[in-house]
C-alpha cells in the first residue's frame, strides 16, 4: 500500500486582477473600486451608526438653535409695544378645569375652528399681568377686542360685576400709573367690538380711554333687573304640598315654591340689593365716560340713560358711551399708520403671550417668592364634581401639609348650598387654622351667601368687592308631600308598610309632632349659624339679628356696617365735585387733542385729574394719624411710589400707621422695564410702637384708631368706637390678588410675633433677620418695614399629571397602578425625564433675553418660600407661629399673642 504523502493547506486565492479592456487597461468600474475614495466610503460604511448620530445630533443642533433664535425674538419685547388682548366668554375663569387645556387644543383644531388656539386666564393672572404692565415702560398701549367673531372654542364662562370690578380696579390704577410716568398722550388704551352683547362686556370696555364699535352695533345699557317665578300655585293644582322653614323673614329661597309672591320684607331687601348692584355698575360706567359731571352727576346721568336704552352705535356715539364708529383694521392703522396719527415703530404683542413671558422671567429671577395657597369653593356648596366636598376638603388638608405654605386664600364664589357639607367645610377650615397654624384669608367672588358665608366666619380675614352677593345668615328647609290627588291625575293607587316614623315619607302630611320637631331643628340650625358668626366676626348676639334673618347684601353695603358714613361716600365718589371741561383736556401742560379714527372723531373723555382715586370704590385718606416718608429699598428705588395693591386690617390697631399711599400690607408687582428682569414686589406691614408695653397693648382712651381697606393702594386711617358689630360680615373690599398679599403679610406678622413671644427682647429686625435671613428689608423711623417679594398662588387640591397618578395608584397598591405602573412608569419616567430636561431646559434659558436686560444685581440670591434650607421659610415661620400650649399669633393690625 502505497504511503501517502505530507498533507499541504490550500493557499488563500488572490483577488482577481483588474480585467484589462481590449486595449489591455483596467476597467473604469474596476479602476473606481480600486481607488482611495472608494476605500474611505467603504470605511465609512462599516462606522455608519456613529456616522449617522454625529449627522443627527448636528441636524438636531441646527434646528434647536434656529428655533431658539425665533423663540428670542418671537418673546422680545421692544419699546413702544402695544398688547393686543382678545376677550370672550371663558377666555377668563376663576379656575381652570382639570384636562381642560387638552380639551381646549383638540377643539381647536377641528374643522372650522378659529385660527387662534384658546387663551384661558385665570382672574389671578389677568390682574397680575396688568401689575407687570404697570412698571414696564415697553408697554404703551393696549388694544382690546371684544368682538364674538373668531373665538376658540371653549366653555362659556360669563364675569360677574364683583370679578369685573376687580379687573377694572387693576385697569384703573394701571392708567393712573402710566398717565404719572408718561403723560394721557404718552399712554393710550383703546377697546373695539363689532356689537356688545351684554352690559358686563360694556362695563369692561368703558374702563379703556377710547371705547369704539361697528356702524351696526349695539350697547344694552339697559341697568340690571331680576325676575323670580313661583311655582305655589302649580304645586297645589298638582297636588303637591310643600311645608317650609326659614330663619327669618328675609330668606327668600322658599317663597318661589311655596308662595306667589314675595313678602314684604323679602320685596324691600331683594330691591334693594338690585340698586345696590346697579349703583355699582353705573358708578363705574359713570366714572369711566363721564367724569367731568362729578360723583353723584355722573351717577345720575348714567342712571338716566338706562332708562331709554338699548343703544345703536349712532345713538351711543351721541350719548357719548362709545367714542366712535369704526372697523378692527381702523384702530390697528391708527396705531401704527402715520397716515392715522399712529407711529410706524409701534409693535404689537399678545397679552396672553406677553403674560407667559413675564411669568417665566419672574420665576426664573425673583427667587424671593413666597406661595399662598388657593383653595376654591365654587357653584354649589355639596354639589358633586371638581368643586366638590370632598375635593374642598382634600385641598385643606394638602394646604395644611404642605410645609411650603403658610398662608391659604378660600376663594368662594358661591350662594350656599347643604348645611352638612358646609359644617364640614367649616371644620376643614378650622383644622387649617387650629392643628396646622396656616393663617386664613377669605376671598368672595361674584357672591358668598349663606353657606359660602357659613363657612368662612372663622378666617383670620375676610375681603369681598362691592358688588359681592353677601351674608343671608339664615336658614331654610323645604319638605314637599305628595298628597293622594298628585297620585289620582296620574291614575296611581299606593299602598305603604312602615315600622317605624313616616316623618321621612313624601307621601305622608307631617303630624303636629312632627312638624314641631322639624321646627326645633331649623331653630338649632339658625341658632348655630348665629353663633359661629358672633364667634368669628365678634359680633354681639344681642345685635346679631338686626344683620342676619336671611338677609342678603352687596359687599360695599356689608363694609358700611363699621365704616362712618363721609367714608362711604367718599368711596362711592359722591362727594366728587364735577369738574371743567377744558380741565379734561389739559392735564398739567400736557394737551390732549382728539384722535381721528375711522373717520369718527373721538375725545378722551376718561382722563381724570391728579387728585382723584382711580377706582370709584378706592378708599381715600381720612384724618392720617401720620405720614410715613417713602422707603428706599436695597436699590434705591422707592418703594411707596411703587406700591399698587392694598388689602385692609381685619381689626383694631391702636398702635400702627400708615402711609397715604399704602395699607398694612402694600404690594407691586414685577418692577420690569427695559433694563431690569426682576419682580419687586414690596410688602409693608407696620411694626408695633416702640413706647408700648406689649404687642397687644389696649388702646388708650375710650376710641381705637382702625385701617380700613380698599383697592388700588388708597387707605386711612379713622377714629371709631368699637361698636357691637365688632369685625362687620367683611373686613375690607379688595380681590383674590388682594386677599393673596393680605395673606401674606397676615402669615409673616404672625411669625414675627410668635418669634418675640419666644424670644422676649427681641426687635421686629431680630424677627426678620432669623425668619427671613435673605430676604432684604429696611425699616422706617417708624418702624414700617419694606420687603421686596413676589407673591404667587399654589392650587389646592394638587392638580396631579396622569404620571403622578399612577405613581400615587402604586404606592397604594392599587391593581391598576400595580400592573402599569410597575412596569412602564420606570423607563417611561426616565425617557420622559431627560426629554423634558433637553428641550424646556433651554426654552427657560431663552425666554429672559426677551427683557433686554440683566437681572438686577442681589435679585437672585434670596430664598424663597420652599427655599433650600431646612424645611423652609414656611416651615421656619410655622414654627415659629404653630400651635403651642393651645395657643396661636393672630394679627389684628397690631402684633398679638393669643
Amino acid at each position: 500500500m502505497a504511503e501517502a504523502g505530507p498533507s499541504h493547506p490550500h493557499p488563500p486565492p488572490k483577488p482577481d486582477a483588474p480585467k484589462p479592456d481590449a486595449k489591455g487597461k483596467p476597467t473604469f468600474a474596476r479602476r473606481l473600486a480600486g481607488s482611495k475614495g472608494a476605500r474611505l466610503a467603504a470605511t465609512a460604511w462599516r462606522w455608519k451608526a456613529p456616522v449617522f448620530g454625529v449627522l443627527a445630533v448636528g441636524y438636531v443642533g441646527l434646528v434647536y438653535s434656529a428655533e431658539k433664535q425665533k423663540a428670542r425674538k418671537r418673546d422680545t419685547i421692544p419699546d413702544k409695544t402695544y398688547l393686543y388682548w382678545k376677550l370672550y366668554d371663558g377666555g377668563i375663569v376663576e379656575a381652570k378645569s382639570t384636562g381642560s387645556s387638552l380639551n381646549y387644543l383638540l377643539s381647536s383644531s377641528q374643522s372650522g375652528a378659529p385660527e387662534e388656539p384658546p387663551r384661558v386666564m385665570t382672574i389671578f393672572d389677568v390682574v397680575r399681568t396688568l401689575k407687570f404692565i404697570e412698571n414696564d415702560d415697553r408697554v404703551r398701549g393696549i388694544i382690546a377686542d371684544f368682538s364674538h367673531t373668531s373665538l376658540p372654542s371653549v366653555p362659556s364662562y360669563n364675569l360677574g360685576l364683583a370679578q369685573l370690578e376687580e379687573i377694572q380696579d387693576a385697569m384703573l390704577e394701571l392708567r393712573r400709573v402710566k398717565h404719572d410716568k408718561f403723560g394721557p398722550e404718552g399712554w393710550r388704551t383703546v377697546a373695539w367690538t363689532d356689537t356688545f352683547t351684554s352690559q358686563g362686556q360694556y362695563l369692561l370696555a368703558s374702563t379703556f380711554d377710547e371705547v369704539y364699535c361697528q356702524p351696526t352695533g349695539e350697547v344694552p345699557l339697559v341697568g340690571l333687573g331680576s325676575t323670580t317665578p313661583f311655582f305655589g300655585r302649580l304645586a297645589r293644582w298638582l297636588g303637591i304640598e310643600v311645608h317650609a322653614e326659614a330663619r327669618n323673614e328675609y330668606k327668600s329661597f322658599i317663597s318661589p315654591y311655596t308662595r306667589e309672591e314675595f313678602t314684604e320684607p323679602q320685596r324691600e331687601n331683594h330691591a334693594q340689593l338690585i340698586n345696590d348692584l346697579n349703583d355699582n355698575l353705573l358708578t363705574y360706567i359713570g366714572r369711566n365716560r363721564f367724569p367731568e359731571k362729578g360723583g353723584q352727576g355722573s351717577l345720575d346721568h348714567v342712571r338716566a340713560l338706562t332708562k331709554v336704552g338699548p343703544f345703536t352705535a349712532r345713538t351711543a356715539v351721541e350719548s357719548g358711551l362709545v367714542n366712535g364708529t369704526t372697523y378692527r383694521q381702523d384702530v390697528l392703522h391708527s396705531v401704527t399708520d402715520e397716515g392715522f396719527g399712529g407711529d410706524p415703530e409701534v409693535k404689537f404683542m399678545g397679552f396672553y403671550h406677553y403674560h407667559k413671558v413675564l411669568e417665566r422671567a419672574v420665576e426664573k429671577h425673583m427667587k424671593e417668592a413666597v406661595e399662598v395657597g388657593v383653595v376654591y369653593v365654587l357653584g354649589g356648596i355639596g354639589d358633586a364634581g371638581e368643586f366638590g366636598t370632598a375635593s374642598i376638603v382634600r385641598g385643606l388638608k394638602e394646604a395644611g401639609e404642605d410645609e411650603t405654605i403658610g398662608a391659604v386664600v378660600l376663594r368662594i364664589d358661591s350662594g350656599g348650598g347643604a348645611v352638612v357639607d358646609s359644617d364640614t367645610i367649616w371644620g376643614a377650615v378650622r383644622e387649617l387654622r387650629v392643628k396646622y397654624g396656616k393663617t386664613v384669608v377669605a376671598s368672595f367672588g361674584n357672591a358668598s351667601a349663606s353657606g359660602g358665608y357659613w363657612i368662612s366666619t372663622h378666617a383670620d380675614a375676610i375681603l369681598a368687592a362691592p358688588s359681592t352677593i353677601t351674608g343671608s345668615i339664615g336658614v331654610a328647609s323645604l319638605r314637599p308631600t305628595f298628597l293622594q290627588s298628585f297620585f289620582d291625575r296620574f291614575h296611581v293607587t299606593l299602598e305603604s308598610f312602615f315600622t317605624g316614623s313616616r316623618a321621612q315619607d313624601p307621601t305622608h302630611s307631617l303630624t303636629p309632632a312632627e312638624l314641631e320637631r322639624h321646627s326645633r331643628s331649623v331653630d338649632d340650625m339658625y341658632d348655630d349659624f348665629k353663633r359661629r358668626v358672633c364667634e368669628g366676626r365678634e359680633i354681639s348676639p344681642d345685635v346679631i339679628e338686626g344683620i342676619a334673618g336671611g338677609r342678603v347684601l352687596s359687599g360695599l353695603k356689608a363694609f358700611e356696617l363699621n365704616a362712618p358714613e363721609e367714608l362711604i361716600r367718599q368711596i362711592k365718589g359722591l362727594d366728587v365735585p364735577p369738574l371743567d371741561v377744558e380741565q379734561l383736556r389739559t392735564v398739567g401742560d400736557a394737551s390732549v387733542a382728539p384722535v381721528e379714527v375711522g373717520g369718527a372723531e373721538s375725545t378722551p373723555v376718561a382722563v381724570l385729574p391728579e387728585d382723584q382715586e382711580t377706582s370709584p370704590f378706592a378708599v381715600p385718606e381720612v384724618e392720617l394719624q401720620a405720614i410715613v416718608a417713602p422707603v428706599a429699598d436695597a436699590a434705591g428705588a422707592d418703594t411707596s411710589a411703587s406700591a399698587s395693591a392694598a388689602s385692609p386690617s381685619p381689626g383694631p390697631s391702636p398702635t400702627t400707621s400708615t402711609s397715604s399711599s399704602s395699607t398694612v400690607a402694600n404690594v407691586a408687582a414685577a418692577a420690569l422695564d427695559s433694563s431690569d428682569t426682576t419682580s419687586s414686589i414690596t410688602s409693608r406691614r407696620t411694626s408695633t410702637d416702640a413706647s408700648t408695653e406689649a404687642a397687644g397693648a389696649p388702646a388708650a382712651g375710650p376710641a381705637a384708631r382702625r385701617q380700613v381697606g380698599g383697592v388700588n393702594g388708597a387707605a386711612g386711617t379713622y377714629e371709631y368706637e368699637p361698636g357691637p358689630y365688632g369685625r362687620g360680615l367683611i373686613d375690607g373690599l379688595g380681590g383674590l390678588r388682594d386677599s393673596a398679599i393680605y395673606a401674606c403679610q397676615l402669615f409673616i406678622a404672625n411669625g414675627i410675633a410668635g418669634y418675640k413671644e419666644q424670644n422676649p427682647g427681641a426687635t421686629d429686625q431680630d424677627a426678620m433677620r432669623e425668619l427671613l435671613p435673605d430676604v432684604k428689608f429696611v425699616q422706617a423711623d417708624n418702624g414700617e418695614l419694606a420687603l421686596a417679594l413676589d407673591v404667587t398662588l399654589k392650587r389646592f387640591p394638587v392638580q396631579k399629571s396622569f404620571w403622578q397618578q399612577l405613581a400615587d395608584a402604586s404606592r397604594r397598591g392599587d391593581s391598576l397602578g400595580d400592573s402599569v405602573s410597575s412596569v412602564l412608569v420606570p423607563q417611561l419616567h426616565a425617557l420622559r425625564t431627560v426629554a423634558a430636561r433637553w428641550f424646556l431646559s433651554a426654552v427657560a434659558d431663552s425666554v429672559v433675553e426677551e427683557l433686554n436686560g440683566s437681572a438686577t444685581p442681589g435679585a437672585g440670591s434670596g430664598v424663597g418660600l420652599a427655599g433650600a434650607r431646612g424645611a423652609g421659610l414656611a416651615g421656619k415661620l410655622a414654627g415659629a407661629t404653630g400651635v403651642k400650649e393651645g395657643r396661636r399669633a393672630e394679627w389684628n393690625g397690631g402684633a398679638r399673642w393669643m
